[in-house]
């Protein structure tokens, strides 16, 4: 049993959470006509309803770009990176010229892998990998992992009121996961009674719930439009 809260740090792992509420747009009614805008730009992806996101990506990882420079600590192996090591101890107008010939030697080469025909394209940066997460927003993770899991379970019971039932049902169906049975941060501090003898989350927890479940609405309205996460969320 791992009572750990996850790490959801990685490109990859940013892209798994576009790929969960992308199946979560696809059943949910409010969302159909907005899909139906977006078809074309999620043809590329597939039938995504059966099958797993590793299986997914095996064979859709080159849709997506790397969407940032980054220090790495080991070798990236997407076709769309080029791994350097760049001398520190050499000026830096000088490493950047020889990075801006490697990376445009590299991009011509990873064209000419795919296909695709050089020849007047004003950038060689937009042909491959068109698929991105929204550019300059910090998306947190784990907070963003925890909403789509709470998202999912409130579209599986009909969108019930967001109440100590709906979170009991949260808390129950976490923990009874095969591997992984850690429940989200606002709901660590369990039920209690109230004055009136009921047992029941406070009024803190529960808004915060509520907020978590609106930023997932906001998401999946997003994402059903061809954007992930979108500047208004996380």
């Amino acid at each position: 049993m791992n009572l750990s809260n996850p790490i959801v740090k990685t490109s990859r792992q940013h892209i798994r959470l576009w790929f969960e509420f992308y199946r979560l747009c696809l059943g949910d009614p409010d969302l159909q006509q907005n899909l139906q805008d977006s078809k074309d730009f999620y043809k590329p992806w597939g039938d995504v309803t059966n099958i797993k996101f590793d299986d997914w990506w095996k064979t859709h990882k080159d849709l997506f770009g790397v969407s940032r420079v980054e220090e790495v600590s080991r070798v990236s192996i997407h076709p769309n990176s080029l791994n350097l090591t760049i001398p520190l101890n050499q000026p830096v107008s000088k490493s950047i010229k020889e990075i801006k010939e490697l990376i445009e030697s590299k991009q011509t080469e990873r064209l000419s892998e795919l296909g695709i025909d050089t020849y007047g394209l004003k950038t060689k940066s937009v042909s491959y990998g068109q698929y991105e997460v929204t550019p300059g927003i910090e998306i947190r993770g784990k907070t963003l992992y925890e909403i789509q899991l709470m998202y999912s379970i409130w579209l599986d019971m009909g969108k019930p009121p967001i109440n100590t039932d709906y979170c009991m049902e949260v808390v129950n169906r976490l923990k009874s996961r095969p591997r992984s049975r850690w429940i989200p941060y606002l709901l660590l501090q369990e039920p209690s009674e109230d004055r009136k003898g009921n047992i029941r989350y406070t009024d803190d927890q529960l808004r915060q719930v509520r907020r978590y479940i609106k930023k997932g609405q906001k998401v999946c309205e997003n994402v059903s439009k061809g954007q992930f996460p979108g500047r208004s969320s996380l």
